[in-house]
């Protein structure tokens, strides 16, 4: 009998035991829910993609931190690779489909030491082919250094043509729009055209009081010239980087050479902010490197709901 009571009261605390971790785990699933509803309900509803664009020598590595840092905060979520082989033929890994919610596209150039131009050129047949085979009518752009020239060429190209997509928003990274800092790196050319690119050092350039670089460099005068093509319902953040440490740089593309920027678009779009990254992790490829400012305000930027003009400012890193 004593046994008989015994094992009951062993189910009965079995039981117990079990109803509270089940209620636990429901408790800890409807907490991790409602957070993420709530991380959710702050960021646009919106099938427009946003196309990421790495830099000289670079890879999707360097997509990949800013991209995971929009998936966590629930804000969007990587849905297709674009490879551009080194031939220009493209070949595509996933889908966008218009009922993707903020779907990011990554896209991977196999001759990452090709330059600005040739990077935009491939831009061009990339988003044609998101035009024409996905429907895609609306594109966000992410560029990091060439990335980020890229870009912004690409759009100085191509304006607002009817069989490609129309832009909507920007977010550039330490783009070298009139020049880079010649560090004599072992990934710098050393011949041909674009050896000349890396001709800039610190402290060596300025932007007046007119917005106007004082050396304009060949490649500035390239984009200068197609100015009034940019499409002009574009929203632009440029990010750059400053290590504080008197160089006024990132230690690779100067700020008077990523703010040079400003004076090209100046009256050619409907929105145009700048943002600096400051102190130690401001460094050229820290910036894309699981940078926590670059993240928030990258993210906040492309999908916030209640992003405001204001928003950007400077941060200590």
């Amino acid at each position: 009998m004593i046994n008989y009571r015994r094992s009951r009261n062993l189910r009965i605390l079995y039981f117990v035991i079990g109803g509270l971790i089940i209620l636990g785990f429901g408790f800890n699933i409807w907490q991790d829910q409602r957070a993420s509803d709530q991380l959710k309900a702050n960021y646009i509803d919106s099938s427009t993609p946003t196309i990421f664009v790495h830099g000289w020598g670079a890879t999707l590595r360097s997509e990949k931190d800013m991209i995971s840092a929009a998936e966590v905060s629930g804000a969007a979520s990587r849905r297709m690779i674009v490879r551009v082989r080194a031939n220009g033929k493209l070949s595509v890994t996933g889908t966008v489909k218009s009922w993707m919610v903020n779907p990011i596209i990554m896209v991977r150039m196999d001759n990452n030491r090709a330059g600005e131009v040739q990077y935009a050129r491939w831009l061009t047949k990339v988003c044609k082919l998101l035009k024409q085979k996905y429907h895609v009518n609306q594109l966000n752009f992410v560029g990091h250094s060439m990335g980020a020239y890229t870009v912004i060429y690409y759009n100085l190209l191509n304006g607002n043509r009817s069989d490609l997509p129309r832009t909507n928003k920007l977010c550039v990274i330490a783009g070298p729009y009139d020049g880079i800092m010649d560090n004599h790196k072992s990934n710098q050319p050393t011949s041909g055209p674009l050896m000349q690119l890396w001709d800039d050092a610190p402290n060596k350039n300025r932007i007046l009081p007119t917005g106007k670089p004082k050396i304009i460099h060949p490649e500035y005068k390239l984009l200068y010239r197609l100015r009034k093509n940019f499409p002009r319902q574009a929203r632009v953040l440029n990010i750059y980087g400053n290590l504080g440490d008197g160089s006024n740089s990132d230690g690779v593309v100067t700020n008077a050479s990523a703010l040079s920027l400003g004076y090209i678009l100046r009256d050619h779009v409907s929105f145009y902010q700048t943002f600096q990254a400051f102190g130690p992790k401001a460094q050229h490829s820290a910036l894309h490197n699981n940078n926590i400012a670059v993240n928030k305000i990258l993210t906040e930027f492309l999908w916030n709901k209640n992003y405001q003009d204001s928003s950007a400012s400077e941060l200590m890193q």
